[in-house]
């Protein structure tokens, strides 16, 4: 069996899976739009006003346990704004509030590109204002 007959069985392995259980798909799909917008909003609206400033933030969290959850969830909502970018909804938000929550390496540079876009701070400002939150302040370029 080639891979392509392998992964043509798989496909509709799937679809026929997604096909019985659709409306358990619909539901499961529907709650976590809600829940990422929700839990987006909520995480937007209460991180400090200077978070992406150049300064170095260190992370209040001690216990393993808590750290590991911490980054499981963050590689869930990553995931998930994943695969909500090309659906309707807050795909490359909730990739952010991702990385933000996230230890991993190389963070801070990844988050300071991804606000550095106009409409993503623009629309995290949005939000932020509608909580009655301060606008976020990001540093001055630089002419290097």
């Amino acid at each position: 069996m080639s891979f392509v007959d392998t992964f043509k069985a798989f496909c509709l392995a799937v679809f026929g899976w997604l096909k019985a259980h659709g409306l358990v798909v619909g539901i499961i799909s529907g709650a976590s739009l809600v829940g990422s917008i929700f839990l987006c909003a909520l995480v937007i609206a209460y991180l400090p006003c200077d978070y992406f400033r150049s300064k170095r933030r260190v992370s209040r969290i001690r216990q393993p346990i808590l750290i590991f959850l911490k980054n499981l969830l963050a590689v869930i909502l990553i995931i998930v704004g994943i695969i909500l970018i090309p659906l309707p909804g807050q795909g490359v938000l909730t990739v952010l509030i991702g990385i933000v929550i996230s230890d991993i390496p190389g963070k801070r540079k990844l988050e300071r590109r991804i606000i550095r876009s106009p409409a993503v701070l623009s629309a995290l400002n949005h939000i932020r204002s509608r909580f009655n939150r301060p606008l976020l302040v990001l540093d001055e370029p630089t002419m290097e």
